[in-house]
């Protein structure tokens, strides 16, 4: 019986150490090099509500995104932010739920990533490309085809140097 018990207390501390990831959602959209003119890679594309800024998005010609929460009350206190945890940290490196994937097709963008609670589920957003500077997101979907949602967000342009790095572990 006590065998039994050390292998039970074996898995689940893998199981732990692991941090449940075993159960976390998986990424669906496939990573795919951005050859497009349709957005501009100079910078980072930002959502605005009730007057403040936020959800800064950096896109990567590698087909990577990078993404940040937090309100703002103005631009430039949203690039100080930016630069304090993008630039002057590398503390973004060990957060999954900052990495993504985004996928243009003709004027349609498609972006994936991954939020918590655990056990961390993957979200897809999809829009219109509205311009080089702006796209509009209409709905909202898990990657496993449940949760579907309608949205209206739109994204604008803010020209940003220098980007933060887009190499991570997560995503290859």
């Amino acid at each position: 019986m006590s065998a039994m018990k050390n292998s039970i207390l074996s898995m689940l501390s893998v199981v732990l150490l692991t941090q449940c990831s075993l159960f976390d959602d998986k990424l669906s959209l496939p990573l795919t090099p951005y050859h497009g003119e349709q957005l501009r890679m100079d910078g980072y594309y930002y959502q605005m509500y009730d007057g403040k800024f936020y959800f800064p998005c950096f896109f990567y010609k590698n087909g990577i995104l990078i993404t940040a929460g937090g309100l703002n009350n103005s631009l430039g206190e949203m690039d100080e932010s930016i630069k304090r945890r993008f630039i002057n940290s590398q503390s973004y490196k060990t957060d999954k739920t900052t990495w993504g994937i985004f996928l243009i097709e003709d004027n349609v963008i498609r972006l994936e990533r991954l939020y918590l609670p655990s056990p961390i589920s993957a979200y897809i957003w999809e829009g219109i490309i509205l311009n080089d500077t702006t796209f509009h997101i209409t709905k909202s979907y898990r990657s496993n085809g449940k949760e579907q949602r309608k949205e209206n967000e739109i994204y604008h342009f803010r020209e940003f140097s220098p980007k933060p790095d887009s190499t991570n572990v997560y995503i290859k």
